[in-house]
């Protein structure tokens, strides 16, 4: 299987929706139990104005993986440009990979760790030296993925109702 990364623009994003939906029925599937999930069209919506205004801002990345010749992306990569903040000295800017997404049927096939190495190769040649990625408490599968690429623990974000 030959993989192809490619930087997505915002004429891109409607390519992006239904493996952004697929995303949110996993993470239904792993919490909808214990947290409140959006339904996928509204889900999606947001999530594409985020990325819009983010693209437009020079604010994130967006990477696409293509597989054996294939137009529509069999994943996605979207990495926010963000400040190193005021209490840890990250350089001007770190890197902060906000979505990573993979067709379900394509899972396990390596496209996850070919986005997170070329989004790696790109923070680095713009000069960034450190980024971060979240994932759901519940996901033990793509933590494990993460660990073996160097990721460790750093925040502990916490939830809870008003």
């Amino acid at each position: 299987m030959t993989v192809r990364i490619e930087q997505a623009g915002e004429e891109d994003l409607e390519t992006l929706g239904p493996l952004w939906k697929a995303l949110t029925e996993h993470h239904r599937s792993l919490v909808a139990d214990t947290l409140p999930v959006r339904d996928n069209t509204t889900s999606w919506e947001v999530r594409r104005d985020q990325y819009r205004s983010w693209l437009r801002d020079d604010a994130a990345l967006i990477l696409t993986a293509h597989q054996d010749g294939r137009d529509t992306p069999a994943g996605y990569l979207c990495c926010r440009l963000l400040p190193s903040g005021a209490t840890f000295d990250f350089g001007q800017w770190r890197g902060e990979v906000d979505s990573l997404v993979v067709d379900p049927e394509a899972r396990a096939g390596g496209i996850g760790t070919a986005l997170l190495e070329a989004c790696r190769a790109e923070l680095k040649q713009r000069g960034i030296e450190y980024w971060s990625i979240g994932v759901l408490a519940a996901n033990s599968g793509a933590a494990e993925l993460y660990r073996r690429l160097g990721f460790q623990p750093w925040l502990n974000d916490l939830l809870g109702r008003t």
